[in-house]
């Protein structure tokens, strides 16, 4: 059996977050998933399989999920990044990114995630 990508995804909101858990599931990858960048990071520095981030830019704790996206590119270049926000909230995007804004539609998760080729 082959295995799936595996995507986290960071977001505050509860509700928001089993729902973006769904659509990364129904898009066909597996997830893992967290409420804000600090736990995002100490996940990321304990696991070598994660392919892609999709995180919101407004969360509570120490860094914001742009500051997450930005470290993530300069931490793990080869990890995907894939934000969201409502409105954005910054013009100042990581390299290789992908930005769908809230409230997203199903297909867009789609394919966002596949532009991003993990």
């Amino acid at each position: 059996m082959t295995q799936k990508p595996l995507v986290m995804v960071v977001e505050s909101e509860a509700i928001i977050c089993m729902e973006a858990v769904d659509l990364v599931k129904d898009a066909g990858y597996d997830v893992i998933d967290t409420s804000n960048a600090d736990n995002a990071l100490q996940i990321l520095h304990s696991r070598n399989d994660i392919r892609a981030v999709f995180t919101d830019i407004n969360m509570p704790g120490s860094l914001n999920g742009m500051e997450l996206a930005h470290f993530v590119r300069k931490r793990w270049p080869h990890i995907r990044l894939m934000v969201t926000s409502s409105p954005p909230q910054s013009d100042n995007f990581p390299a290789n990114w992908r930005y769908i804004q809230k409230p997203y539609a199903p297909e867009q998760v789609t394919t966002a995630l596949r532009s991003l080729n993990i």
